[in-house]
């Protein structure tokens, strides 16, 4: 387990997945990298806010293993419990 930062009383930690368990795939934000490197990133919309974000071929493998894939923010805050 990796504690990533504590910042009001909020601890984020990253967990290894297991499968049966839900689980989040972080989608990188289109804001945050305008012009992926990756000829295999897809531009989609994050089921949760409909921010734009990529979806590479890694995405889609763990998507098929029963992981829901969302975009960085909203992975955030659902493995800590909050709603935007």
């Amino acid at each position: 387990m990796i504690i990533l930062g504590r910042k009001s009383n909020i601890e984020v930690k990253i967990r290894p997945w297991n499968p049966g368990k839900l689980g989040y795939a972080c989608m990188p934000l289109k804001r945050n990298v305008p012009n992926p490197k990756h000829d295999d990133w897809k531009l989609v919309s994050c089921p949760v806010c409909g921010s734009k974000c990529w979806e590479g071929d890694l995405t889609r493998q763990v998507k098929a293993t029963g992981m829901r894939a969302l975009c960085t923010e909203c992975a955030i805050r659902a493995g800590v419990g909050k709603r935007r």
